[in-house]
């Protein structure tokens, strides 16, 4: 009995350890949706005689390896279709990955509607990307976030009064402008195991160290 006990015990604990694994590659700060946005509207936004633009952020790696997750603030005046993403070595550079996502109420959270008349949006995404290396700088950008209406209204939240930690470049029309004049937008990147999902590979693992131990002290026990 104290070795089934204990094995469950181990077991119950080496799944949870593996249910919370992933990387975090970066981290800009959560989501305001009071402060200020930058529109994201990229070459789709179709109105004549406006200018379209995208933002691109830069940040410093935290970790090695291959994000999968993306994570973003997102404004938008109607609930929100899609977006396209890109991540390179440079402002809006696509070495690394790109492309477009389809939203929808099960990968855009509806979190409230703010002073400006925007309902305020929490995205999260599975992407495709090449490995990061710590240390190392890279650049996510967003662009042709659209909503039902395709009217230009999809903004980036900026991350707290500020901005977070990131480096903001904005581009009209195809011209790259540079600085923000502010920080970064909320966004988090992230790799590994889904949240609540553990990857069999370490479920095996765990359990071949669990009944290994258990061998031991069931031998122990019978003596």
């Amino acid at each position: 009995m104290k070795i089934r006990i204990l094995t469950l015990s181990l077991t119950i604990l080496c799944l949870a350890l593996t249910a919370s694994a992933g990387t975090t590659f970066f981290n800009d700060g959560g989501i305001d949706g009071n402060d200020n946005a930058f529109f994201v509207t990229g070459p789709n936004y179709i109105n004549i005689g406006q200018s379209y633009q995208d933002i691109s952020n830069g940040f410093v790696s935290a970790a090695s390896g291959t994000p999968n997750t993306l994570e973003w603030g997102e404004w938008s005046a109607g609930a929100p279709t899609s977006f396209s993403y890109e991540i390179g070595t440079t402002a809006f550079g696509t070495e690394l990955g790109s492309g477009t996502v389809a939203q929808n109420a099960g990968n855009s959270t509806f979190l409230f509607n703010n002073a400006y008349g925007y309902g305020v949006y929490d995205v999260k995404v599975g992407i495709t990307s090449l490995a990061m290396t710590a240390g190392n700088t890279y650049w996510l950008s967003i662009s042709n976030a659209t909503d039902a209406a395709n009217d230009g209204t999809q903004g980036w939240d900026l991350a707290g009064p500020n901005g977070g930690p990131a480096t903001c470049n904005f581009r009209q029309s195809g011209t790259n402008y540079g600085y923000c004049g502010y920080g970064g937008e909320s966004f988090t990147l992230t790799g590994g195991t889904a949240p609540g999902t553990p990857e069999p590979s370490s479920i095996l693992l765990f359990g071949s160290g669990i009944l290994g131990l258990a061998g031991v002290l069931r031998r122990k026990l019978n003596r």
